[in-house]
């Protein structure tokens, strides 16, 4: 997969955080379908600065470690993707580094259960000495249990099973270097620890696709877990980026106006 650092605009509004960490879910961070304007959302915290780097090593990683994004493509498009660390959060200010996988694919959304990574399908579906279903350079799963369609009403008998839900690793950018999220194989880091991560994810096929943003920090398992999550603010940025001639086309339309008005 190709990677081409691009610039993306973050918003610099800042909301009360959300705290809360449960199952796989999307509510408050979805995107919706991606147009010719880059979309922020600023309002959201990681549970741990190391959720991510963990979850690149042989034992996985924990799902609550770190927040699920999506967005979807109608048609075959690069889209730029950017994580950017901000003052939110209880945990120390200036820790935080910011790490994202993308993957094709979504988790279980509502009417169904969400998933999460003790459920049986789950834990069927990984090997048994995971920390959890997690995966930051693979391909990985996570179930969820079967629940009634009619929230509350046990006598319709009608339920949505329980599934896996399946993501396809796509590709990674993580803030920072090997000093900050170890050694794994694959890892590709921006080089500067300074809490801000960009990258292009090129050529992607339309449908829909799942973000994952968590810590890169992976020496801070050690002091953190595996009973103390502090949370710490991220603001994330997702937009297409041009064609080529089409980002051409709008740099002359640009060129001319400003002529014009000269």
């Amino acid at each position: 997969m190709s990677r081409i650092a691009s610039i993306s605009v973050l918003s610099l509004s800042t909301l009360l955080a959300s705290s809360a960490f449960a199952h796989v879910g999307y509510s408050g961070r979805d995107f919706g379908v991606l147009g010719g304007t880059a979309v922020s959302i600023v309002n959201q915290t990681v549970s741990s600065s190391y959720g991510w780097a963990d979850a690149t090593d042989a034992d996985w990683g924990d799902s609550h470690r770190g927040r699920f994004y999506r967005f979807t493509l109608t048609e075959p498009a690069s889209v730029s993707i950017t994580a950017q660390r901000n003052s939110l959060g209880s945990g120390a200010q200036g820790l935080f580094l910011p790490a994202l996988s993308l993957y094709r694919g979504l988790g279980q959304l509502s009417p169904e259960n969400a998933g999460h990574d003790t459920s049986a399908l789950s834990l069927a579906s990984r090997p048994g000495s995971t920390e959890g279903s997690t995966r930051a350079l693979a391909d990985w799963s996570i179930g969820n249990e079967d629940t009634y369609n009619i929230a509350g009403d046990v006598a319709s008998g009608i339920k949505y099973a329980e599934r896996l839900a399946h993501f396809t690793y796509v590709g990674h950018a993580a803030d920072g270097t090997t000093a900050n999220f170890g050694n794994a194989a694959g890892i590709v880091g921006d080089g500067v620890a300074d809490g801000f991560v960009t990258a292009t994810f090129a050529n992607l096929a339309a449908g829909d696709y799942s973000v994952w943003v968590a810590g890169a920090n992976y020496a801070a398992q050690q002091v953190e877990g595996p009973s103390i999550f502090p949370t710490y603010g991220v603001s994330v940025t997702v937009g297409v980026v041009p064609a080529p001639a089409a980002a051409a086309m709008l740099g002359l339309a640009g060129f001319l106006k400003r002529r014009r008005h000269a």
